[in-house]
């Protein structure tokens, strides 16, 4: 059986002296996707019949009885592409047909290096058995299993690299090639292959030679030079990262150059534009440089291809320094022709825009941090240069930073992200920068202190400190008042408070402040600014603020309050040591106030309203004379009480008394004498004048046992007079404001016995001076 023995060759002339250790088939990768996707174990099985034999020894036949055997050859693969009913397999089929009418024995080379490994890969490929399952001759199964047998056996690496060594060379990646030809073993008897790597370490070779020339012209300081022979290298070997990183270095642009290639990052990738310019159909090999790897490190290709125009990287990593290389390719796919180089950028999104606010002396900014950064990294620059600022604090998704002690001016501030590549915790890149342009405005000074005074006729002046060139205001916030140094806008502002208001000339305010002197206003300084007169029953906080332009700052605030005036004031002594005071309730008012001055000294008593309206007010007071002040109490604690705009003031002299007792008469043997009265007049703190009372004593009798009272100084008889100069007299005589006088009853002018006695006085000032009468039963004359 022809095969069976293989000497030192294998099938016919110019066939294979060994099994294959590669394809050598371009675009095999997608060949073997195309079969995978069919189910098929090998290509030969769509090259024959159903129930008919594979041939590969001395070329490919599908063998469908004894003596019937077809050659499958590029008709015979175009016709069962007309055949197929599956589209895929028709495609496939046309590509084997190019395949082999490229190169007649790459067909047969294919399937004898995927029989290998299926027979490699059976735990009984040693039986020919075996390989008469996969459907070939078993008149050649033994002869197959026998050459497979002497082929070194593969690993996944290997394979890999067998597989895609020939595109490789195909598309002039020299280096990955020869890095790939470095796994396989040797060769051995697979002719065409040890020729491909020959070749190949003869192009390698060249491209090493050009380098050393290249490397010593730029050690010599000759870049032009330098730059020739790294193209020359780079014509050789199109992937050789030497070569082109001394393009890159050797770059000078010429005046004829159409410009440099540019790379902008984009959402998923760095987005690559050609320079205007007509490339025609030229293909190009973009490759990219990331800063910091070994300068042999094979070079990372941008996957498509662009003849111009517009291409998208999607490989960086995030936190690289990138550089983009385009190369051109001639008809052979060799480097043809001078490069574009990129710039350097930076792999890392800018931060999206930040944004910045001024206030009074700060700027604060945000942003929100792009994903895969570490941190961002801001600089802020003003009128006088670069200004320190505290790292930024993360809350929730944003970043904050705020700068202060600030100078008015322009300010420009500047954000990076930066971003540390995985695994390198050493390198890191800053992206782009963006910027944000702020100005800090000037704003007024503080007002720092505010009080207020209590004035005549319900007047409080305003006094302040702070607000040195500001315009003040004073205001009734609608709510609750801002704290001090609160930064507010023009339009945040109420209305100015009307009743008090320094900027508003020709008010009760201005007119008040206008007796003090000229309203400050507007000028530094410090003390009196604004005199106001609230309204009577309000409770105001009144809070400064001070004013530039549109910006405001908050100041301290204070609490005035006017009271109602207290109405209706009297008093009265109700019994000696006893003082009732009556008024009409002022207001909404919850207490007053009434202050009792006597003798000298001041004593306050507050009354509850409540306790006012059910017992009234009454005070103990001695008999001298006294004044009685009322006024409503302050509602807070807090607050300043204006002064009401009408006393509520009564006075109300000593208390003048005149006293009588009826002294029994001197006995005469078994009779007495005439009874006698003693009036006694008492005026503390004063010699009373003449202006006392007449008093009167008046008798009456109606028979009765019991007689009544007189009602009156006209309801009995006169018995006995005293008149006011002859009290007066004798509280002259003492010199103590007491004098005592005494006349006798005229029993002649009484009526008969029994009788009542009782005093009056008479005379305008009658009402001004109390009577003290005796015990009613001593007033009876029996």
């Amino acid at each position: 059986m022809a095969g069976t023995d293989f000497g030192h060759a294998l099938g016919l002339s110019r066939a294979l002296s060994a099994m294959p250790l590669s394809p050598l088939v371009g675009g095999y990768g997608e060949l073997l996707a195309a079969q995978q996707t069919l189910g098929l174990r090998h290509l030969g099985e769509m090259l024959i019949p159903p129930g008919g034999r594979l041939r590969v020894l001395d070329g490919v036949f599908g063998v469908t009885g004894p003596g019937r055997r077809r050659h499958v050859g590029t008709a015979a693969l175009r016709a069962l592409r007309r055949e197929a009913p599956d589209p895929a397999a028709a495609r496939l089929l046309e590509r084997l047909a190019a395949i082999q009418h490229a190169d007649p024995a790459a067909l047969r080379r294919v399937l004898l290096y995927q029989l290998t490994h299926l027979l490699h890969d059976h735990p009984q490929g040693h039986l020919p058995a075996t390989t008469a399952g996969f459907g070939v001759d078993p008149a050649e199964a033994a002869a197959l299993v026998h050459a497979a047998a002497g082929r070194a056996r593969l690993d996944e690496g290997q394979r890999t690299a067998a597989e895609a060594l020939p595109d490789d060379v195909l598309e002039h990646r020299i280096r990955c090639a020869a890095r790939r030809a470095a796994l396989l073993p040797p060769p051995g008897g697979d002719r065409p292959l040890a020729g491909l790597l020959a070749g190949l370490a003869a192009r390698a070779a060249a491209a090493d030679a050009a380098l050393a020339v290249a490397r010593r012209a730029e050690e010599q300081g000759d870049p032009e030079r330098a730059r020739v022979h790294y193209e020359e290298a780079a014509a050789l070997a199109g992937d050789c990262p030497r070569a082109v990183r001394g393009l890159v270095r050797t770059h000078r642009p010429d005046p004829g150059d159409p410009g440099p290639l540019e790379s902008v990052l984009v959402p998923g990738g760095i987005e690559l534009r050609w320079p205007p310019g007509d490339f025609g159909d030229t293909r190009w090999r973009v490759v990219r440089l990331t800063r910091g790897e070994p300068a042999g490190s094979p070079l990372a290709e941008v996957a498509g291809r662009a003849g111009g125009g517009v291409l998208v990287d999607r490989g960086a990593g995030i936190g690289s320094e990138v550089r983009h290389v385009a190369l051109p390719l001639g008809a052979g796919g060799a480097v043809d022709g001078p490069a574009l180089i990129g710039a350097p950028l930076a792999v890392g999104p800018a931060v999206p825009e930040p944004a910045a606010v001024d206030g009074n002396g700060w700027i604060e900014a945000s942003w929100t941090p792009p994903a895969g950064a570490d941190r961002c990294e801001a600089t802020l620059t003003g009128p006088g240069g670069r200004v320190p600022v505290p790292p930024a604090a993360r809350t929730g998704l944003r970043e904050t930073l705020r700068a202060q002690g600030l100078a008015p001016g322009r300010y420009e501030l500047e954000v990076r992200a930066r971003y540390t590549p995985a695994g390198d915790a050493g390198r890191g890149t800053l992206s782009a920068p963006v910027t944000a342009a702020v100005t800090v405005h000037a704003w007024p000074a503080p007002v720092l202190t505010l009080t207020a005074v209590a004035r005549e006729a319900g007047g409080v002046e305003f006094r302040r400190t702070g607000g040195d060139g500001a315009r003040v205001r004073l205001v009734e916030w609608p709510g609750a008042a801002p704290a001090e140094g609160t930064e507010l806008t023009a339009a945040d502002l109420p209305p100015p408070l009307e009743w008090a208001d320094p900027e508003q000339p020709g008010t009760a305010a201005a007119t008040g402040a206008a007796a003090a002197g000229p309203p400050p206003t507007g000028s530094p300084g410090t003390g009196s600014f604004c005199v106001g007169r609230p309204p009577p029953g309000s409770l105001t906080t009144v809070s400064a603020v001070s004013v530039l332009g549109t910006r405001v700052l908050a100041g301290p605030s204070v609490l005035v309050e006017a009271p109602v005036p207290v109405t209706g004031l009297a008093l009265r002594r109700t019994a000696p040591g006893l003082l009732r005071v009556t008024f009409d309730w002022p207001g909404a008012a919850g207490t007053v106030t009434a202050t009792v001055t006597q003798d000298g000294l001041r004593t306050a008593f507050a009354v509850a309203r409540s306790v006012f309206l059910r017992e009234g007010l009454q005070l103990s007071v001695t008999p001298a004379a006294l004044s009685v002040e009322a006024q409503a109490a302050p509602r807070s604690a807090r607050s300043l009480l204006a002064a009401p705009g009408s006393d509520a003031r009564a006075n109300l002299p000593a208390d003048k008394a005149i006293a009588y007792e009826l002294v029994p008469g001197a006995r005469r043997g078994l009779r007495r004498g005439p009874a006698v009265v003693r009036v006694t007049v008492r005026a503390p703190g004063s010699v009373p004048g003449p202006d006392l009372p007449q008093f009167v004593l008046v008798a009456r009798g109606d028979g009765g046992r019991n007689p009544r009272r007189p009602g009156g100084p006209a309801a009995g008889t006169a018995v006995c007079r005293v008149t006011g100069a002859e009290l007066a007299a004798a509280a002259a005589v003492t010199g103590t404001g007491t004098g005592t006088v005494e006349r006798p009853i005229d029993t002649a002018a009484a009526p008969g016995r029994p009788y009542a006695l009782r005093g009056f006085l008479l005379g305008g000032a009658a009402a001004s001076v109390r009577l003290e009468e005796p015990p009613l039963l001593s007033l009876v004359v029996r």
